[in-house]
């Protein structure tokens, strides 16, 4: 028979375990979110730089400009991709 600190102990242990699979995964979450809406940026990088129907200078130069603004949207969600599993993995090591 295990005492009453034991089973206190024990019942912390559980409680933090169920605690630390739950961050992880909402890390993980979080994670693919941010993957997906990177994906979404480049796509858009990719829609406008692809546009074949711009023939003036002005709209090609509108293109580019917005072809580089989805690129940095995307890196920064590629970024906080990066953060949300390096957070997923350090909860799942601690």
């Amino acid at each position: 028979m295990i005492g009453f600190k034991q089973f206190l102990l024990s019942r912390y242990d559980l409680e933090e375990g169920i605690v630390r699979k739950g961050a992880v995964a909402l890390y993980a979450a979080q994670g693919k979110r941010n993957g997906d809406e990177a994906v979404r940026h480049y796509q858009q990088v990719k829609q406008a730089l692809l546009a074949k129907a711009k023939k003036d200078t002005d709209q090609k130069v509108d293109a580019l400009a917005q072809a580089l603004s989805a690129m940095a949207d995307g890196m920064i969600a590629t970024r906080m991709q990066i953060g949300s599993v390096s957070a997923q993995l350090t909860a799942a090591n601690i």
